[in-house]
């Protein structure tokens, strides 16, 4: 049974990247990136540049934390601090993030409401599912974790802090893993950008 839903997961994942780079490779080849770009000046491209790189590194930084959190306390342990105690799904959140920069970089509306439903109709289905199980599985303790913690949008006044005496055991593959991916979205976040500036 956890293999069948590791299987299921991982194809999902495979199919969303896929998408998202299909989006991508297309409007880099269609008419040198031109297709659908907002009309804005060079200052104001910059500026978006900027935007879309913080979030993409933001998201990264994120991504690696809560993995940290989640390699570390994957058990029947519930986890509550750190960045789930100001969020029930901050690995989604974090790549919302990521994929929100993205965004920045392309700079084009038709294509970014493309990218965030593709992730919208992937990424939301799961998460409700996979607090069901959660809910199904964990005593009242997570019914009032999910009752008073956000789903998607964190809540930064709900932050909460490892203990100091905390320790977690990491699996070093895991965690390379995340950093080889965010190594692929930072690498194609400079593309994109390489690819419009280039265009002008």
């Amino acid at each position: 049974m956890v293999t069948k839903k590791n299987l299921v997961a991982k194809k999902r994942i495979a199919v969303l990247r896929l998408s998202i780079l299909s989006i991508i490779t297309f409007i880099i080849l269609d008419n040198n990136f031109s297709a659908y770009n907002l009309d804005i000046d060079l200052n104001t491209s910059i500026l978006f540049s900027c935007i879309g790189f913080a979030l993409v590194v933001l998201g990264g930084f994120g991504r690696i934390w809560s993995s940290l959190y989640l390699e570390g306390f994957k058990t029947k342990k519930l986890i509550k601090d750190g960045p789930y105690s100001m969020v029930r799904n901050p690995l989604y959140f974090f790549s919302l993030t990521i994929l929100l920069g993205i965004c920045f970089a392309i700079k084009s509306i038709p294509i970014s409401i493309a990218l965030l439903s593709v992730f919208i109709l992937f990424h939301v289905p799961t998460i409700i599912n996979e607090e069901k199980v959660l809910l199904s599985t964990h005593d009242d303790s997570y019914k009032a974790y999910y009752e008073s913690t956000p789903r998607l949008l964190p809540n930064i006044f709900k932050y909460k802090k490892t203990k100091s005496e905390d320790r977690i055991e990491v699996k070093i593959k895991g965690i390379n893993n995340v950093l080889w991916e965010i190594m692929g979205y930072l690498f194609l976040y400079v593309i994109i950008d390489f690819f419009y500036f280039a265009s002008l």
